[in-house]
């Protein structure tokens, strides 16, 4: 006779309202921290609050991967570190964001500095390669992405009186984005039937792109029409057609680091926000939609990546 599977203690079961305010109190958290970080209007409060989150992310990235040998884990740790280090002290000098010169110096250093510790190691093979090609990979994704945030927050520059002058396109950014996911979690759980890719993130449907065409335009929208004026780089029709972009890309950022979980056979990148997860489950969309509104950025503007 088959053995009877013991049925999950109902303590352990969360519901989806209970997933939902879960998210809910997160996200009211990050937005209390940008809500703040948008009162006092200079830039250390955002350096604080992306440093914080992607150095939790880079340590989320080492954790995930077990297997990553201890000389690259504190490697990639220490080249993160002074990533964000270096770049917030140029925008803090200049009120502008950095050269690309170095964002190429610092890949060029992590490349370099991942091939240093098999010279002072047996080599184990593929493993060794893997261990390589995991930390550059990780700092690109990681530090090198999210900080785009930062460029798109000192591209237009700083005003006299301190005021960042990018602060309403990164508030766009960010809530396009967000509600994305808000969006596009509400309509899925509410109606979802059609599974999208559900070999690498089931719970995502088509019926849910809907809703996150509607929560980017709604949170996009609204940041536009309330701070238009400090938004010359945007008209209303520019502003529209870039919500509609930045919530196709990020879905695509949701389900890179949905592949990323899956490969490493992990369910989330950690525990650092409760009912969303790690750092990562919080800003992977935001590492795709901000390189991408940052380069529109550039080209609306004139100005050289």
């Amino acid at each position: 006779m088959p053995a009877v599977p013991s049925p999950v203690p109902a303590s352990s079961v969360v519901s989806k309202a209970q997933a939902f305010g879960r998210r809910l109190v997160s996200t009211v958290a990050l937005w209390g921290l940008v809500g703040a970080a948008i009162g006092v209007g200079q830039g250390w409060l955002f350096f604080v609050v992306l440093g914080l989150l992607g150095m939790v992310g880079v340590w989320e990235m080492v954790a995930m991967e077990g297997s990553l040998p201890k000389p690259w884990r504190y490697g990639l740790m220490v080249v993160s570190g002074g990533w964000f280090a270096v770049t917030f002290a140029i925008c803090q000098g200049t009120g502008r964001a950095w050269d690309p010169v170095v964002d190429m110096g610092f890949i060029a250093g992590v490349v370099l500095a991942a091939f240093v510790p098999p010279l002072f190691r047996p080599l184990e093979g593929r493993a060794t390669l893997w261990a390589i090609a995991y930390s550059v990979a990780a700092f690109l994704y990681v530090p090198w992405l999210s900080s785009f945030m930062t460029r798109v927050l000192y591209l237009p520059g700083v005003d006299g009186d301190g005021w960042l002058r990018g602060l309403p396109y990164l508030v766009f950014l960010i809530g396009a984005t967000k509600f994305t996911d808000c969006g596009a979690y509400v309509v899925g759980s509410l109606m979802g039937k059609h599974k999208m890719i559900p070999h690498i993130s089931p719970g995502k449907t088509w019926e849910g792109m809907l809703g996150a065409a509607l929560g980017a335009l709604g949170a996009g929208l609204a940041v536009y029409f309330g701070w238009q004026e400090r938004m010359p780089l945007l008209t209303p029709w520019s502003a529209a057609g870039l919500c509609l972009g930045l919530a196709a890309v990020c879905v695509v950022g949701d389900l890179a680091e949905s592949v990323i979980k899956r490969c490493l056979e992990v369910k989330d990148s950690g525990h650092f926000l409760p009912g969303i997860g790690g750092s990562l489950d919080l800003i992977d969309s935001l590492l795709f939609t901000a390189p991408v509104f940052y380069l529109y950025l550039c080209y609306a503007s004139g100005q050289p990546t």
